[in-house]
């Protein structure tokens, strides 16, 4: 934009339009990238959930994995004791994987918010300043 200076030169008619312009066009790419800004917040929530269930998910799996290999050791083993407590270790590895479980329901269920009625209201804010540049265009125009 042009600025009142030092060198004290008169503004010109195409000194206001070309500030017009880097208006206009300043107005055009701030409603870009609020598009993009919206479109990458959808984007992160929607990658964020599926990268949560995932992880739930792989320690879910692992826990199976730990559970067959105590079950395996407890069916080889002869010693009363050493059952007992590998039947603990699995019940408490089982109820860690039903806390699991219904963590991964409540992450999959979760719904993104609605963040809409903002970008509309952003859009709207940008139309207003865009027809106040206008206007100001035509009032450059009539003199």
């Amino acid at each position: 934009m042009v600025t009142l200076g030092a060198c004290n030169k008169p503004l010109t008619k195409s000194d206001v339009q070309d500030d017009l312009k880097d208006a206009r066009e300043s107005m055009q790419d701030a409603q870009e990238e609020t598009k993009e800004a919206y479109e990458a917040r959808e984007q992160y929530y929607t990658d964020s959930r599926e990268t949560k269930v995932k992880e739930l998910e792989e320690r879910s799996s692992k826990i199976d994995d730990r559970i067959k290999e105590l079950k395996k050791v407890s069916d080889k083993s002869f010693n009363q004791a050493a059952q007992g407590d590998i039947a603990s270790a699995v019940d408490e590895l089982q109820d860690e994987k039903e806390t699991l479980n219904e963590r991964i329901t409540e992450v999959k269920s979760i719904e993104s918010e609605d963040w809409s009625s903002s970008y509309d209201e952003i859009n709207v804010a940008i139309s207003k300043i865009e027809e106040e540049i206008n206007k100001l265009s035509q009032s450059l125009n009539s003199l």
